[in-house]
């Protein structure tokens, strides 16, 4: 799955590093995936062409292996890990949350909650190798990034500073770790988060020399 890695921002790329060598391909394909999903949202104008979109990325997560078409590599790496024994159902789960994005601004509560917990936990879930279910922390912790990494890429000033609100809240009495080992590249994209959070602030720039310094010795030390 190198031309998958190889298709993911430089950020992603290192990020995906300080997993386990036998998880590398699970994070590069989710990374890669969750990409994806964002580019029909950015690409889409019309909602009824949005969900078509996505309903064909349903449709190949539901499909068996054999009637799935074939030539694109995210399909192919999909068919790889599902061959493993991985499970796609928290993809279908990321893809809910995918999908809430055509709902029109401004949104509500009920809104902001449905999106956080399908695409943050969707993504967390999928992430960790052999997890059931999330930990009542690490749960907390992935709908919080869904809403931080919301913020960072949404245009719209109101429900920016609402997304970047609500993230603030849930991590206000944070403490100790949710992740071991095999959950690295998710405690580095939470470290990143709360980095933000206690800044108060967005930053423009998460890959710098600064930021890279820090995700390397998070990878290494987990600290």
């Amino acid at each position: 799955m190198s031309d998958a890695l190889q298709e993911l921002e430089p950020l992603q790329r290192l990020i995906v590093a300080y997993a386990k060598s036998a998880d590398r391909d699970r994070y590069a394909l989710l990374f890669a995936l969750d990409a994806r999903f964002a580019e029909t949202i950015r690409s889409t104008s019309e909602i009824l062409i949005g969900q078509m979109r996505l309903t064909w990325w349903r449709d190949i997560l539901t499909t068996p292996v054999a009637e799935r078409p074939v030539g694109e590599p995210l399909i192919e790496y999909i068919n790889q890990l599902e061959a493993k024994g991985e499970s796609l159902s928290p993809l279908l789960i990321l893809l809910d949350g995918w999908e809430t994005m055509l709902d029109d601004f401004p949104w509500d509560d009920r809104q902001f909650d449905n999106y956080a917990r399908a695409r943050g936990c969707g993504f967390f879930d999928f992430a960790l190798p052999g997890t059931e279910s999330l930990t009542e922390g690490q749960a907390e912790q992935a709908r919080a990034w869904a809403l931080w990494d919301f913020a960072r890429h949404c245009s719209d000033t109101e429900m920016r500073g609402s997304a970047f609100e609500r993230c603030a809240a849930m991590l206000t009495s944070r403490q100790g770790r949710d992740f071991d080992r095999s959950g690295r590249p998710l405690s580095i994209l939470c470290q990143l988060m709360l980095r933000d959070v206690r800044k108060g602030q967005l930053a423009a720039d998460l890959y710098n020399p600064a930021s890279a310094a820090r995700i390397i010795w998070h990878g290494i030390a987990g600290r």
